[in-house]
């Protein structure tokens, strides 16, 4: 090379260095057409726009756009709230000593802690205020559109779509569509009354404890309380006894299953912020090592149970009927676990009368027992639940024509807590057997975020139409399941949500292992397990022109790979 001659090369595609379609290549074996492939003239990995539904604007929806605008590039996002207001269940559910079963300390975004939480068990008008104003500091309101109803999801596979149908405030329907479609309206959410003859026919005042009527006066009035789990353990002390706001004449609290009652402490806490986020890890720690508590044959398992029965037994002051009757015989965490501060003692008031049989009707003045006793009241509150068949509320029909309701059925089964065959790119928050009696669901929406926006990030850089869980590795999924959850406490015969409300069934709610083993288990993507199906036929377009993002930008680093951590080693 002549002295000063200096090659200069370009490293961005020379337009002029495509070939003409129709040139004829001077080797001769290249002049075949490979099955109509063409390049896509566009560096490795470019990222694809994409647009992401939301359905629920609670702690899930808040979770998904907090992230979002950190995590994702490209991707708009459109959450839509039925309710007039943001915060899902904490908005919905205000029923009298409604709070939440999980230290607030730990019941809290992990970016957004909140040091001054007035109780150790927070109250649900103090959590939704949590909420909201999380959601204004973030300004996350601006992705809600809120008393916006979506009534139905559909696949269209030709265009890799959901097709969405809503109803909005001013009472039209209109439809949307998404690349990806999250289900974030949570369990608590689709309440029902009891499944009994004579609903129609009671004439006094009945209401559901989500849908609380503050406006209802219950002084001096006789009062059925129907239901025994965490609502019921929390309604029932605080309008029995005779105080400033409720003073009832009668409580008749209808609790044909036991329950037990854990003990509730508050503690005192610095709101320094370095010593406070190690009294919020401690707390994460503590709530993190009871997954040994959860064997039925654990020493741990036993000598928990024998010390609340001990505790309830005292505090229902020795009564031989109240024990027999409130002290479970099943496993300690069977049902869920509630602190219930002053329940078992108000069992004792004067002014309640237990009864341990199931409400068989209703009639036009009360509730009749199994025992054929007729009890009058005023006023029937139903504590009875939710539907926990983890369906949506709304209408999704996916791959095959099958709605999610219709597969799922009374035993949904589905991969990981997240995903359910036949339904691409569509995301339950939660799902079938998640983490939902693990402590904290906080925490759980994170990793599951993450661990949504690690599929995102695949579907938007390699072509993919969309991704679902393969059917064998769902079965095996469950195989898994309950094999393991025949040691564990949530297999014993009690009704419970965890069995969508059956005694003897499978345990349809629960993550099979620990928590930090959910942890662990979800922390990268196991692509092996989904079935894949790609915009074009061919799978490698994404590859296009041969260049990458790298030598597109000015500021790329040619010799990136010189950093990787694995040259470190």
């Amino acid at each position: 090379m002549a002295p000063g001659k200096i090659i200069t090369i370009s490293a961005t595609p020379d337009p002029n260095a495509l070939p003409d379609p129709d040139e004829v290549h001077l080797n001769e074996w290249y002049n075949q057409d490979f099955d109509g492939y063409r390049i896509t003239e566009q560096p490795i990995y470019t990222r694809r726009p994409m647009r992401m539904i939301c359905v629920g604007a609670g702690a899930a929806g808040l979770q998904i756009a907090y992230k979002a605008e950190r995590g994702l590039k490209d991707v708009e996002l459109q959450i839509y709230e039925k309710n007039s207001d943001i915060g899902g269940t904490w908005l919905e559910n205000r029923y009298p000593g409604c709070t939440c079963d999980i230290p607030s300390h730990s019941y809290q975004f992990t970016w957004a802690r909140n040091p001054n939480w007035s109780r150790f068990y927070s109250p649900s008008e103090e959590i939704w205020r949590y909420f909201k104003d999380v959601a204004t500091k973030f300004d996350l309101e601006k992705y809600v559109k809120l008393n916006t109803t979506v009534e139905s999801a559909t696949w269209d596979e030709e265009a890799g779509l959901w097709r969405v149908t809503l109803l909005g405030h001013d009472g039209k329907h209109f439809e949307d569509t998404c690349d990806i479609l999250i289900n974030g309206s949570g369990l608590l959410n689709s309440w029902k009354y009891p499944d009994i003859p004579g609903v129609d026919l009671f004439k006094g005042k009945m209401m559901h404890s989500a849908k609380w009527d503050h406006s209802y006066d219950l002084s001096g009035k006789t009062v059925a309380v129907v239901g025994g789990g965490s609502s019921a353990v929390q309604i029932v002390p605080s309008i029995q006894p005779a105080n400033d706001t409720i003073v009832v004449a009668k409580l008749i609290p209808f609790l044909r299953s036991p329950v037990w009652i854990t003990t509730d402490q508050i503690k005192e806490f610095l709101a320094e912020p370095e010593k406070y986020t190690k009294y919020c890890r401690d707390i994460e720690g503590e709530l993190n090592k009871r997954f040994t508590l959860m064997h039925l044959k654990a020493k741990d398992q036993k000598a928990s149970r024998d010390l609340v029965t001990d505790i309830m037994s005292e505090q229902l002051g020795q009564d031989p009927f109240l024990t027999k009757k409130m002290i479970p015989e099943f496993a300690l965490g069977c049902r869920r676990m509630t602190p219930g501060s002053g329940y078992l003692q108000s069992l004792r008031a004067d002014n309640v009368q237990v009864v341990t049989e199931s409400a068989v009707r209703l009639t036009e003045k009360g509730i009749v027992d199994e025992s054929g006793v007729e009890h009058e009241v005023d006023v029937v509150v139903c504590a009875t639940g939710f539907d926990t068949s983890f369906s949506p509320h709304f209408k999704v029909t996916g791959r095959t024509g099958v709605t999610i309701q219709d597969q799922f059925g009374d035993f949904p089964q589905g991969y990981l807590g997240i995903m359910a065959e036949n339904f691409p790119n569509f995301f339950l928050l939660p799902g079938p057997n998640s983490p939902t009696s693990h402590s904290s669901l906080l925490p759980i929406l994170e990793w599951y975020t993450r661990y949504i926006f690690q599929i995102i990030d695949k579907l938007q850089t390699e072509n993919i139409k969309g991704i679902e869980p393969k059917a064998r590795a769902i079965k095996e999924y469950y195989n898994h399941t309950h094999e393991l959850m025949k040691r564990l406490v949530w297999s014993s015969p009690c009704r419970s949500w965890f069995k969508n409300g059956k005694i003897h069934g499978p345990v349809t709610a629960i993550y099979p292992g620990s928590r930090l083993h959910f942890f662990e288990m979800m922390k990268n993507v196991r692509w092996e397990d989904f079935e894949i199906t790609y915009k074009t036929d061919n799978r490698y377009q994404f590859m296009g022109n041969g260049y990458t993002m790298t030598e597109m930008s000015v500021d790329g680093d040619p010799v990136w790979y010189f950093d990787d951590p694995f040259t470190k080693i």
